[in-house]
């Protein structure tokens, strides 16, 4: 007699259930994810015509755009988006991203940091008041922040607010630079020369090279009849540098690298003198000796602050590519 098995487990059927349950779970979410990750891709901005841009700062865009449409639930991502528009002056654009990073992740300090650095350098005062308070919301005792909105309400004419926010910075970090600048630099209105002396000459053991801690030494030692000592801190102030905190650094050096390389040095002598002694003598560039990165840099600065109109990506790459291969041929034999 022929014997009929039949399967009296039901492990495999059970099995069978819950993979199939799983997989419709997965399908549910990734649904879901999807319809959440759409809306964002259209909030993202479209990439602007580029005018000014070199071939390299184009594709340092187009990759920021891509990877934050691949991602768009990435405040990261979308961040890195914002500061890459924020690099380059593109005000509108970086905003926008700004705020989406900021949605996405409302408790990350970065977004709102940048932001009120934003509407800062676009003189919106109020909007940026705002977001350096939102900022000391994360970090209450952070001098830096302070130091900021003590800076912004010094721009705003505001200077009994200003003070107020330097002594709190001062106390917080008893060398904060753009404390002590905002401090001495009220000192100056009210012609207090000794006290602004005291203020910024600590300042140079830690920041040497800062361009305003010098300008402001030149006015306090010309107005306390003293005119050799003046002199020698307005040239040092010449080729100084300016306050960069870790983040403004990290989003500056965004830009820095399309022109680090890849310029051509023909005809720059004839560019560099049009467009870099607008504020410095030839002479002066000519005996300043640095390399190829602090040359961009020192570059991307100017252009940040005339705009990419006034010196373009491809200006810029020749001019730096000249003053660099100088640097080098000036010490080969």
């Amino acid at each position: 007699m022929k014997r009929l098995y039949t399967c009296s487990n039901p492990m495999p059927r059970r099995c069978t259930s819950l993979i199939a349950l799983l997989l419709l779970v997965g399908l549910f979410f990734s649904a879901a994810c999807q319809r959440e990750r759409e809306p964002l891709i259209s909030q993202l901005p479209l990439l602007p015509k580029f005018v000014y841009q070199n071939r390299s700062s184009i594709e340092l865009f187009h990759d920021a755009d891509r990877l934050a449409r691949q991602e768009p639930l990435s405040a990261e991502r979308i961040g890195r988006l914002g500061m890459t528009y924020h690099a380059y002056r593109f005000t509108d654009e970086a905003r926008q991203t700004y705020s989406l990073a900021r949605n996405i992740a409302p408790n990350e300090y970065r977004w709102v940091y940048y932001q009120a650095f934003l509407e800062k350098s676009v003189f919106d005062f109020q909007k940026a008041e705002s977001f350096f308070q939102q900022a000391l919301e994360f970090k209450s005792d952070s001098a830096e922040v302070l130091a900021e909105l003590g800076d912004l309400y010094l721009k705003w004419n505001r200077p009994d607010d200003a003070a107020i926010h330097f002594t709190e910075a001062l106390a917080i970090e008893r060398l904060q630079p753009l404390a002590a600048l905002g401090q001495a630099r009220l000192a100056l209105i009210a012609e207090r020369w000794e006290e602004a002396l005291a203020l910024l000459i600590p300042i140079l053991d830690t920041h040497p090279r800062l361009s305003l801690c010098h300008k402001y030494l030149a006015r306090a030692y010309v107005n306390l009849g003293l005119p050799d000592k003046a002199e020698h801190h307005l040239s040092l102030s010449d080729y100084g540098s300016g306050i960069e905190t870790p983040l403004m650094r990290e989003l500056h050096e965004l830009s820095v690298g399309p022109i680090v390389n890849g310029g051509k040095p023909l005809g720059a002598l004839d560019l560099m003198q049009i467009k870099c002694t607008r504020c410095h003598t030839s002479t002066r560039i000519e005996v300043t000796h640095r390399d190829r990165y602090w040359w961009a840099q020192t570059v991307r600065r100017m252009q940040r602050e005339a705009g990419w109109a006034w010196l373009s990506d491809e200006q810029a790459a020749s001019i730096v590519a000249y003053l660099a291969d100088r640097e080098v041929s000036s010490v080969t034999p």
